[in-house]
């Protein structure tokens, strides 16, 4: 037993989980809050095709889906809202550089909230759609 613990610990390439580490440690969270706004703005572009789960289910739960909708456009307005300000608050008598990009940074990753609180949403919206699929094909 312990010999093939050992094995499989030999196999282990270690260069690469650590740089894995790295990655999802110092680089996910800098370029995941713009994979979500581009995803939100390609959710509200989409919004209207026929296989999205939008249209299918905005007939049978228009309230649900419209609370799902409204997080893409609070994702899509953050960052024009966050900008303005931050140009505002800098100027203020308390403002300043530091104030800046102290609105700045939390405005970059405020998305991160938005879109947790959304996909917890969605997954009921989800598991909605695959109920609505599966009692159709019966």
């Amino acid at each position: 037993m312990m010999e093939a613990i050992q094995k499989d610990f030999k196999k282990i390439d270690w260069g690469k989980a650590l740089l894995r580490v790295l990655e999802l440690l110092i680089i996910k969270p800098f370029t995941l809050p713009l994979k979500i706004y581009m995803n939100s703005l390609k959710n509200l572009s989409n919004a209207k095709l026929e296989n999205g789960e939008v249209t299918q289910l905005s007939d049978d739960f228009p309230l649900y889906v419209w609370l799902i909708s409204i997080f893409d456009a609070l994702i899509f307005l953050i960052y024009p809202i966050g900008v303005i300000v931050a140009i505002k608050s800098a100027n203020s008598y308390f403002g300043g550089f530091g104030v800046f990009m102290g609105v700045l940074s939390i405005t970059y990753f405020c998305p991160l909230y938005l879109s947790l609180i959304r996909e917890f949403a969605q997954i009921s919206l989800k598991v909605l759609l695959f109920l609505k699929i599966m009692a159709s094909k019966k």
